[in-house]
């Protein structure tokens, strides 16, 4: 079977990548040699899993304001139809505008995106993903201080899937793999209510 992003999912480092390893070398450990023995990690997923995405799918991607869908869609974190439909019932029962809801669901700090865009884009060629729940974040804030979201895969209502799809950022991918239906403009203020601000 042929897929759009067979190549970049089976090249080793993209299931490190779906695991939230920052492979720059300047932020590994190494030993007194050089030789890496770790990359630091944040986010990412749990125990990601081989998925394969049907041609048709509706896939929806959060991304920074003042980006076009195309730019949006070049990146490889991505919510499945119903993971997607999760994340808006659980902004409404809450009372959080969807940015947010992603936010406690994803675990996305601001400090990753501001989530001023929404694209939702239907797979036009079949593609693999890494698919698996979220890992806890850590990051530093924008004041010096760190930010942590701990996983709560524990609790049916957070626990939500997310889809990692290699290669996107390839040129010519997106037009190949995806067709991009609507892209939403979000308030960036919204996605940080009733999370770290006010």
């Amino acid at each position: 079977m042929d897929f759009a992003n067979q190549s970049a999912f089976y090249d080793p480092e993209s299931k490190m990548l779906a695991m939230g390893a920052n492979l720059n070398p300047a932020s590994a450990i190494t030993d007194s040699t050089g030789k890496v023995l770790a990359y630091a990690k944040s986010g990412g997923m749990l125990a990601p899993q081989r998925h394969i995405l049907d041609e048709g799918e509706t896939l929806f991607r959060f991304g920074g304001s003042g980006r076009s869908g195309e730019m949006v869609a070049a990146g490889s974190w991505w919510l499945a139809r119903a993971e997607f439909d999760k994340v808006l019932s659980f902004g409404e029962t809450h009372g959080l505008s969807v940015g947010a809801a992603m936010r406690f669901l994803c675990l996305v700090p601001p400090e990753w995106s501001n989530a001023g865009t929404l694209v939702r884009a239907r797979v036009r060629k079949k593609l693999l993903a890494w698919r698996g729940l979220g890992n806890t974040a850590v990051t530093v804030a924008d004041d010096g201080g760190v930010v942590t979201m701990p996983h709560q895969n524990e609790i049916a209502a957070r626990r939500c899937h997310q889809l990692f799809i290699p290669g996107l950022r390839q040129e010519g991918m997106v037009a190949r793999a995806l067709s991009i239906e609507t892209c939403y403009k979000l308030d960036p203020a919204d996605s940080v209510k009733g999370f770290l601000y006010v």
